[in-house]
C-alpha cells in the first residue's frame, strides 16, 4: 500500500496554560511552538505533537477520522485550534468537534 500520509511542520506563539484538579499551575505569554501535525486519508489515523524551543510546553496525541470527519482525539484535554485549522486545510470536516468542544 503506498503511504499517502499528509504532514507537516509549523510555528505558531500561543498564550500557554498547565492545569491540574488544583487549578493553574503555570502560565507564559507569547511561546513559541513548533507543531508537527499529520494523518492517512487511507487509514483514518492522524496525530499531533507541539512544543516549545526548551520543552518547557509539551502535548502530543492521536487523531481519529472517518469518512472525512475528525470524529476522536486523544493526548490532550482540549484539541488546539491550531491543530483544527490544519486538519480543515487538508479537506477534514472539523464542524462537530469545534461545536462540541464550544459547549
Amino acid at each position: 500500500m503506498a503511504d499517502d500520509t499528509i504532514k507537516e511542520t509549523f510555528t505558531e506563539t500561543r498564550h500557554m496554560s498547565k492545569g491540574n484538579s488544583f487549578g493553574t499551575i503555570a502560565e507564559a505569554k507569547d511561546v513559541e511552538l513548533t507543531v508537527d501535525v499529520g494523518f492517512s486519508p487511507s487509514t483514518g489515523r492522524g496525530w499531533f505533537e507541539f512544543y516549545d524551543e526548551g520543552e518547557d510546553w509539551y502535548a502530543s496525541g492521536e487523531l481519529r477520522i472517518t469518512d472525512g470527519v475528525l470524529v476522536d482525539y486523544d493526548g490532550v484535554f482540549a484539541l488546539p485550534d491550531f491543530v483544527m485549522d490544519w486538519l480543515q486545510m487538508q479537506g477534514v470536516d472539523v464542524a462537530d468537534m469545534r461545536e462540541s468542544m464550544s459547549r
